[in-house]
């Protein structure tokens, strides 16, 4: 399934709503999505997976990358993750840099 990314800034908040699946194929176009953005300058990305179904290591990779990148006080939320995802991320101890959410709305 082909990768889309749809980037919404506000202010020091960007979300990008993200479909398809992120895999060592695609994971290159969220990568340089993300390295596009000013990381340094944000207080919150928010990363909407909600039409994502798979996502490998590489997508773990983009998403290190990019709380590396961020002010250490700002927050990376993972929205609408799938219960593999949010598994694979809680079983690499990533859980602990990202915040998860089912919606936009609870944030």
């Amino acid at each position: 399934m082909p990768l889309t990314i749809k980037v919404t800034p506000a202010d020091s908040i960007v979300t990008l709503t993200i479909s398809g699946d992120i895999d060592t194929k695609t994971a290159p176009e969220l990568l340089k999505q993300l390295t596009d953005l000013e990381l340094k300058e944000l207080t919150e990305l928010r990363l909407n997976l909600n039409e994502v179904s798979f996502m490998s290591s590489a997508g773990l990779r983009a998403i290190v990358f990019a709380k590396q990148k961020m002010p250490h006080s700002a927050r990376l939320y993972l929205i609408g993750a799938s219960d593999m995802i949010v598994d694979t991320v809680k079983k690499t101890g990533l859980s602990q840099a990202v915040v998860f959410a089912a919606s936009e709305s609870e944030i």
